[in-house]
């Protein structure tokens, strides 16, 4: 079922197409990962949908019903907007009650502090957390009201590798147990890892968007690298697969998954070992070629 859908979101400060025409779809309890460089127009889709920036343009549905504004996906959104600021001579317990009181919400801080895995620290004071800690506060913080979606701004920023393994895991664990999630993020690597819809932004379009299912399925394009130059015999087989030859050390192809291992081992019995295998999916591909 689509939780969200955007029709024509259109944003123009000035003179300047911020989003242009845009339209996409959230499954519900799926990650949706909105990538784009710098200045593509990702934190502008997130205001919007957080209700801090008005369009000039655009219709939204909420479970397949018209909204009047996006302004009405609030009540069934928990937000991470940017940089997340807490009281850091207050515990993560006392500052999450805080907000709770504010919010109005029921829920049970000691087990919400657990679902991000901040039990063991929910007595310590916030200016001694990690980057990592703050982060899992800040999704703890975004959870107070039970929320049927996620909407994450760069949730990443910052984080060393074991911090981003710990938050991948934490909203891989929300989106199995139902939560819809979307987040944005220049990290193309890391939201690949995770996601199950990818949305490429550039100069406020979409450029691509595809599953992660069609993704896995699709053609990758693979570099293989040489110690020595090819043989005739090496040379005329990856002519006939439509090999692209770089160099007399390097080739590049475009293979199904399943035609990987059996190229590989084709020119393992031709004698040419490749010394070096790069791989990159189709949304690589795209992102690079809009960033380049």
């Amino acid at each position: 079922m689509q939780f969200i859908q955007v029709e024509n979101l259109s944003l123009r400060y000035g003179n300047q197409d911020i989003l242009n025409n845009i339209n996409f779809f959230v499954t519900k309890g799926k990650i949706v990962g909105l990538l784009g460089p710098n200045g593509a127009g990702k934190s502008s889709v997130i205001k919007i949908l957080a209700g801090l920036v008005f369009p000039d343009k655009g219709k939204l549905y909420i479970k397949n019903i018209p909204q009047p504004t996006f302004s009405e996906l609030r009540q069934y959104c928990g937000y991470l907007i940017e940089t997340p600021s807490f009281y850091p001579y207050l515990s993560a317990n006392k500052n999450l009650t805080l907000i709770k009181r504010i919010s109005k919400s029921t829920i049970d801080i000691d087990a919400l502090l657990d679902k991000v895995g901040l039990a063991q620290v929910n007595r310590k004071k916030v200016k001694f957390f990690s980057t990592g800690m703050k982060q899992r506060l800040a999704i703890a913080q975004a959870l107070l009201r039970n929320p049927e979606m996620l909407i994450l701004d760069e949730p990443f920023n910052g984080l060393d590798p074991n911090g981003f393994l710990e938050l991948k895991n934490l909203l891989k664990e929300l989106s199995e147990n139902g939560t819809t999630i979307f987040v944005s993020s220049h990290l193309l690597n890391e939201l690949e890892q995770f996601a199950d819809t990818f949305i490429l932004l550039h100069q406020g379009k979409i450029a691509f968007n595809i599953t992660k299912e069609d993704l896995i399925k699709s053609k990758k394009k693979i570099i293989f690298t040489f110690e020595e130059s090819f043989s005739e015999e090496t040379k005329l087989y990856l002519l006939n697969i439509n090999g692209i030859f770089e160099s007399d050390f390097k080739v590049i192809l475009h293979l199904c998954p399943n035609e990987i291992a059996k190229t590989v081992n084709k020119l393992v019995t031709l004698k040419s070992t490749p010394i070096n295998v790069e791989t990159h999916t189709i949304l690589q591909e795209k992102y690079f070629e809009i960033t380049v």
